[in-house]
């Protein structure tokens, strides 16, 4: 008790300290509060999701299906709900007309998952579990911190120095992921110079770093001085990186056009087999170039958004002619395209003026995925599947987050009405297919939903079967928004997704029969799947 009375008294004194200092010092006493901005946000959400695996029962295969530890995956259909909260708290300051800082720190985690004895938290009950120390499971991160100077040499050139959010377009490739409660946050150097005419922005972000320096845990990740100094004879580090060149031409009123150039650069040694399962994979350069038209024209509105990939990456695995994919060997070709159109009117002079749109968007795959010997990837040189990147996906191809712009072909029917200022009812229905029938179905986070069954699979479907059903389904999703009180933000919606053919020949080429038991990560039945959400967002 003495202990705690010492600890008490020394915290208070270096606070009184402290506050002598912020009031006696006059670097603290110039600061102007007309130059402070102080803001935030708090997030709350309930989601549920019924048939997450389609009416497949789990199994104990640990990976499968999204599922973490065996234990957790045994038996039922896979039904998920949870509640997830996100607080921002944000400050920034403008020490001239042209040098300003920005901080933003969130805090980001899933109701009951702050357990005092560690994943899955078994043993945790009670008041041990909802007053236990957060410890290093925290949530609370450095979402954004950078200093922006503006009009460097000349007028509307500034630099973005920090973590900060980079959105461009549609986010379809690069976005700040604000669905997730966590979002997107890069660590970039910007350079934008902006007139009338066109803004050009320039960027570098480093992705991932494997910099063991001074000062770092173990991992790389933890408590980093940020002096870098390897050991005698050490290799250099390898990194991810992400370059681009924006370019936002403005020719009218309401009217854009943007082609850019990004480079994806990864140095990072390869992992064998992984390119057709992991986004952004280890070892491969891969050029990214594209072009956007936005535009409004009275109640019309209009986007077309086309995207070109090439380059190679590594393998990382012998090919038919016994060749092994070694780091920076880049015996994989990339010829990878995406596009999107959309179009929509918007009927001003009718109450609730409501919106009809459609929308397409196609993004490649490969049909070598999932085959074996000369039919195989490695054998035949390329992988031309699109990497989606480091977009924004929810509701892009459906608010029910199981596609993403790659190996897909999506139709979507659009429509929507705002009964009044501060509410909006939307209803979207979609047909969501296969671009390539053996390629795999990747869902919004980019990671893979479903194997598709290859010809010499085995295990997962009948030997010597492959998959040629493209068509996954139909999701109907319905929405509604309202602002109450001017800052409360309430969203409600609801989720459907109608199985199609691939389901069917999936769970009838089952060696087990027809929806029986499997043994890797893809369906055996045809179950509808339903999901839906509620939540309310407080900004100031």
């Amino acid at each position: 008790m003495r202990g705690s009375k010492l600890s008490g008294l020394i915290a208070l004194g270096a606070f009184a300290m402290v506050g002598g200092m912020v009031a006696t010092d006059l670097a603290f006493a110039k600061i102007d509060v007309d130059k402070l901005t102080i803001g935030g946000e708090a997030r709350i959400r309930y989601e549920y999701r019924v048939g997450t695996t389609f009416g497949t029962t789990a199994t104990t295969v640990a990976a499968q299906n999204g599922c973490a530890v065996a234990a957790q995956c045994t038996g039922g259909q896979a039904n998920e709900s949870a509640a997830s909260s996100r607080v921002r708290v944000n400050v920034g300051y403008d020490l001239t007309p042209d040098v300003s800082f920005f901080a933003q720190i969130q805090d980001a985690r899933t109701w009951g998952t702050e357990c005092i004895g560690g994943s899955p938290c078994s043993a945790d009950n009670g008041i041990g579990t909802v007053s236990s120390a957060n410890q290093n499971a925290s949530g609370i991160d450095l979402h954004q911190g950078y200093i922006l100077v503006k009009n460097i040499l000349t007028p509307g050139l500034s630099a973005k120095l920090g973590r900060q959010e980079i959105l461009f377009g549609d986010q379809r490739l690069i976005g700040n992921f604000n669905w997730s409660q966590i979002g997107i946050g890069f660590d970039a150097a910007r350079l934008t110079y902006s007139v009338p005419i066109v803004d050009i922005d320039l960027f570098w972000a480093r992705i991932v770093d494997t910099q063991n320096g001074a000062g770092c845990g173990a991992a790389g990740n933890a408590n980093c001085a940020g002096v870098i100094f390897p050991g005698a004879g050490q290799k250099g580090t390898s990194n991810q990186d992400f370059y681009g060149a924006y370019l936002t031409f403005k020719p009218a009123p309401s009217w854009t056009i943007e082609p850019y150039y990004f480079l994806l650069k990864d140095s990072r040694p390869a992992v064998a087999g992984i390119f057709a399962t992991v986004p952004q994979e280890p070892d491969q350069a891969r050029n990214v170039l594209g072009t956007r038209i936005n535009g409004k024209a009275g109640g019309l509105d209009t986007t077309l958004e086309a995207v070109w990939q090439f380059g190679a990456e590594t393998s990382g695995a012998a090919n038919g002619a016994g060749v092994g994919g070694a780091t920076g060997l880049h015996d994989l070709h990339i010829n990878a395209h995406a596009e999107a159109f959309k179009i929509g009117y918007t009927f001003e002079p009718v109450p609730m003026k409501p919106r009809i749109g459609f929308e397409v968007d196609y993004a490649s795959g490969d049909n070598c995925t999932n085959q074996a010997g000369a039919a195989s990837c490695s054998s035949k040189g390329h992988f031309n599947t699109f990497d989606n990147l480091y977009p924004t996906n929810h509701f892009k191809f459906g608010a029910m987050d199981l596609m993403a712009w790659k190996n897909s072909v999506v139709y979507q029917f659009m429509f929507d009405v705002k009964p009044d200022t501060v509410s909006k009812v939307q209803v979207n229905f979609n047909l969501v297919r296969l671009a390539r029938a053996s390629d795999n179905w990747y869902r919004s986070g980019q990671v893979v939903y479903a194997t598709s069954c290859g010809n010499a699979t085995g295990g997962l479907c009948q030997t010597g079967f492959s998959n040629t059903a493209q068509s996954l389904g139909k999701e109907l999703d319905i929405h509604y928004w309202r602002t109450f009180k001017e800052k409360f933000k309430f969203e409600i919606g609801y989720g459907h997704f109608f199985t199609g053919q691939y389901f069917d020949q999936i769970a009838k080429n089952n060696p087990n029969g027809a929806k029986g038991p499997i043994s890797s990560a893809t369906f055996n039945n045809d179950s509808d799947q339903n999901w839906g959400y509620v939540m309310g967002s407080v900004l100031f």
